[in-house]
């Protein structure tokens, strides 16, 4: 089961007059890896999900300013203490991973975070903000935007935190 989006998209202006609790805006408005994050208070693992081609939304491919019809979709969840803790959906163009940053088309289960905050080539260039139901809770989450050697990827987080 993914996490389905139940409301609009909406920037950092619009999230801080959200009613947000202090630790919920706290993981949306991290600015560092999540990974790192989680591994300074919990034992971290990452589960990968699935990691293949599939056809991407007119939403998502709004937001990588895409064309492909295809696209490499990498699904994981990230777990503190064995508790799953963040859903996280990375849609990378095969143009990202060819031109931008090889490395990102055999990540396995090595989290992406650890790449993009040990290199100067992801730059965030966006990022926004959502609700989401997932078994029958809503939760938070963001997507961020990145540019990679100037090619687009998007990371989306939903953090299931209460």
């Amino acid at each position: 089961m993914h996490p389905q989006i139940i409301s609009k998209w909406i920037d950092k202006e619009m999230l801080l007059n959200e009613n947000i609790s202090a630790e919920i805006l706290s993981w949306l408005l991290e600015e560092k890896s999540i990974t790192q994050r989680i591994m300074k208070d919990y034992s971290f693992s990452l589960e990968l999900i699935s990691s293949k081609e599939e056809i991407i939304s007119v939403e998502e491919k709004a937001f990588l300013g895409n064309t492909e019809d295809k696209i490499q979709v990498r699904r994981v969840k990230l777990l503190a203490d064995d508790k799953e803790i963040v859903l996280a959906k990375s849609l990378i163009p095969s143009l990202t991973s060819k031109h931008g940053f090889d490395g990102l088309s055999n990540l396995g289960r090595q989290p992406l975070g650890d790449l993009i905050f040990q290199s100067q080539i992801f730059i965030r260039t966006k990022i926004f903000f959502a609700k989401f139901k997932y078994k029958n809770s809503s939760f938070w989450g963001r997507i961020t935007i990145f540019d990679v050697n100037s090619y687009p990827m998007t990371i989306m987080e939903v953090f299931l935190i209460d």
